[in-house]
């Protein structure tokens, strides 16, 4: 069916056809369970490439072409205005540059949707260039059909497709290519050339056969299932509270008493929200650290009712920079707690569909609804959250000291609370890695890079339970090393205390997965599920507030912290000066020019000076040209250069022929037979022919010729022979042999 290799081109159509029909099912259902829109361009990729690789297209010409229709698709489902503008290529490369550095550094979730759906481009073409080699080569492909199989029915039961008509049509692809593929196999090793009329009549038993094999499938009577189905039982079980008796968790709870164990995922749905940038959202704040966990502080009367939907807590003093966001919150109508998430910082709450009061606990910090109205509310649905998102200016956390516990008024003081049960050793550790910083700022960092440090290792499912007489925070520091946020938020909050710095411990949610932007363009979505709550600690700066710090490892705090250079704090220092200069220089230029008009002389100067800073203008610009011209280019070669070591990687058994005859052609050495033969042997088992350990060359030569249906393979092999038992002139016998051999190395 392909000329060389499988018979005619029609019938290798045929094969590549069916082949893209098999991975096309792989591609159906990612509508369902991810959060992609733009499965066409998947589709068409893969069409693309598997056209181009049917028709031979020269790598040169096929690479362009497929990383040119990559960027065509980036660009078509994550930007407007024209494909040839160069700030979205720049933006391309940002986001290249950044993302790798998500890679180094272990942040597979930081990573864009933009580079995934790049990421997942690139693993379609080296999967098509692997069914290429599996079908055409070796011709086989059971194993990928098994898990085309797998992996449908796994979908069809824990998501929402359907994979009743997938299983049909994957069983009449893969029964096809499976019968088709035997045949080439039988063909190849009988040595039988099958006439048309026979492989028609053939090829129709087999689509019969298969077609009736399908339709007696779907037509019997099917039993009920054996074994209930495990969805409704998993999602009973992740939906659950954490108050379990064996200390595991799953996802959020409300009973933090007993930290420990493992932690059990549940990617269901929580809430999703749409907003300018990334935040956690909290729950509540505990502040009274057991040595098992975390109980609440609420106090009577502690609980205010929201008026006018505004908060009147105070999370930041005066003087600290913020910006104002807003962020809109629609939470699973399944979510079985009544609290609000928001970010700090929040100054008003408005629910969207209802008009129930809320109310505030000043202690915990928790927001639910308020009185009898609220008393049977289930969740609050979705509401509205206006806040100030703080910039904190690190220089100004610097400058603020503290020497004793004495410094801290009554409200603060609590979060300076330890058990009286806890290690001294605990202690001893928090005093040897703060001794020697001189300010809460670096003293908390600190404690946070020792946390980050690579003798600590993040951990969801080997965590271990403190015993009775054990401490939570003792044990993770000391013995294990190892867990998940409620060990590392917890761990800093007890060293901070035990360093006279007031910090408390929050819970919640991080900000989740993106999930698109909404249709105007000017916010993102983002998608939370229980596999995001989350746990970290805000530390208290006097004069400064509650600040978000976050110890777990893999995981990014949204905290705007700022750095102010000397230089920075200058210019912020010189910046009213530099406005009132500003404004005597505009007067006084209005002043002059009438005289300037007047003076004419002095236009040429004058012209000279505006010329001198247009050409400083330009320059800026053509510098500012030239950095993203780098940025750029530098961004365009490495995708180049990676490409291009794929592809010749994946065309090697066409291009390492030609090196090897130009290195070995022109030689006229006594050894130069034998290294051109055993070149000649490792070409053959790139191309699916290995020789057998067992078999002579003879043999393996026969086999090779009954491929190619020519002799060629055994007078060469006659002539080693000459050459390695009859010790005859191995010079004469390559001069008569090169053209020989060059034809069998170059064959396809």
């Amino acid at each position: 069916m392909m000329s060389g290799k499988i018979g005619d081109r029609v019938g290798l159509l045929f094969l590549y056809a069916l082949t893209f029909l098999l991975l096309w099912e792989w591609l159906r259902p990612l509508q369902y369970f991810t959060n992609t829109g733009h499965t066409a361009y998947f589709i068409i990729f893969i069409a693309l490439v598997f056209l181009l690789t049917f028709f031979e297209v020269p790598w040169f010409v096929k690479f362009p072409l497929g990383l040119g229709f990559i960027l065509f698709s980036l660009h078509q489902i994550f930007y407007t205005g024209s494909l040839f503008s160069v700030s979205w290529i720049g933006k391309l490369a940002q986001e290249f540059n950044q993302n790798s550095s998500f890679i180094i550094s272990g942040m597979w979730k930081e990573m864009s949707p933009l580079f995934r759906t790049m990421l997942f481009f690139v693993l379609l073409w080296l999967l098509i260039y692997l069914l290429h080699y599996w079908v055409i080569y070796q011709r086989r492909i059971f194993f990928f059909f098994i898990m085309t199989i797998v992996y449908i029915t796994v979908l069809d039961t824990f998501t929402p497709f359907d994979a009743s008509y997938a299983i049909v049509r994957i069983m009449l692809f893969g029964f096809l290519l499976l019968g088709l593929l035997y045949l080439e196999r039988v063909k190849e090793g009988e040595n039988f050339k099958f006439p048309r009329l026979l492989f028609i009549k053939w090829f129709a038993s087999l689509l019969f056969m298969t077609v009736i094999s399908i339709c007696i499938g779907a037509a019997v009577p099917k039993p009920d299932p054996i074994w209930p189905d495990p969805v409704p039982f998993i999602k009973k079980t992740t939906t659950s509270d954490s108050d379990r008796k064996d200390g595991s968790q799953v996802g959020y709870g409300t009973n933090d008493q007993t930290l420990g164990g493992p932690y059990k995922a549940d990617d269901s749905w929580v809430f999703t929200w749409q907003g300018e940038e990334r935040s956690y959202f909290r729950a509540e704040t505990k502040s009274y650290y057991t040595g098992k966990g975390w109980i609440e502080d609420e106090e009577k009367d502690s609980t205010y009712k929201i008026e006018n939907d505004k908060l009147h807590y105070q999370w930041f003093e005066e003087g600290v920079k913020t910006k104002t966001r807003r962020i809109k919150l629609d939470m699973d109508t399944e979510y079985h707690y009544n609290h609000a998430l928001y970010p700090i910082g929040t100054s008003k709450i408005k629910l969207n569909h209802s008009s129930i009061p809320l109310q505030m606990n000043d202690h915990t910090e928790r927001i639910s609804p308020f009185g009898k109205a609220g008393a049977n509310v289930k969740n609050l649905e979705s509401y509205t959250l206006i806040y100030e998102s703080p910039v904190f200016n690190v220089n100004d956390l610097q400058n603020i000291n503290m020497n004793s516990e004495e410094e801290w008024s009554r409200n603060h003081k609590k979060y300076l609370q330890l058990p009286g049960s806890l290690p001294k050793r605990v202690q001893k550790l928090a005093q040897d890695l703060t001794r020697n910083q001189d300010n809460v700022y670096d003293k908390t960092k600190a404690i946070k890079d020792y946390l980050q440090s690579p003798d600590f290792s993040y951990e969801t499912k080997d965590v271990a339970v403190p015993n009775k007489n054990q401490d939570y925070v003792d044990q993770f520091l000391f013995e294990t090393k190892k867990g998940y946020c409620d060990n590392f938020s917890s761990a800093m909050i007890v060293l901070l205390r035990s360093a006279d710095i007031p910090a408390r411990w929050v819970k919640g949610y991080t900000s989740g997965e993106y999930a698109g932007t909404t249709t105007d363009g000017k916010n993102q979505i983002y998608e939370v599920t229980n596999n995001n709550a989350h746990s970290w600690v805000e530390v208290y700066f006097k004069g400064q507030g509650w600040v978000t710090f976050e110890p777990t490892k893999g995981f990014t705090s949204p905290e705007n912290l700022h750095k102010q250079t000397h230089a920075q704090k200058k210019n912020d220092a010189d910046a009213a000066v530099s406005k009132e200069i500003e404004k005597e220089k505009k007067q006084k230029l209005k002043q002059d020019e009438k005289k300037l008009k007047k003076e004419q002389n002095k236009q040429p100067k004058q012209k000279d000076v505006v010329s001198k800073e247009t050409a400083q203008a330009h320059t800026t610009i053509k510098h500012q040209d030239f950095n993203r011209f780098l940025w750029i280019g530098g961004a365009t070669l490495f995708i180049f250069v990676v490409g291009a070591a794929v592809s010749l990687y994946f065309t090697r058994a066409r291009w390492i022929p030609l090196v090897i005859v130009a290195k070995l052609k022109h030689r006229r050495d006594e050894t130069v037979f034998f290294k051109a033969y055993d070149a000649l042997l490792h070409q053959l088992s790139r191309k699916g022919m290995k020789k057998q350990v067992t078999q002579t060359l003879r043999e393996f030569a026969s086999e090779v010729d009954a491929h190619y249906h020519n002799c060629d393979m055994t007078d060469l092999t006659l002539r080693y022979e000459r050459i390695l038992y009859r010790k005859e002139n191995a010079k004469e016998l390559w001069e008569h042999s090169v053209e020989l051999w060059e034809n069998l190395i170059k064959r396809r």
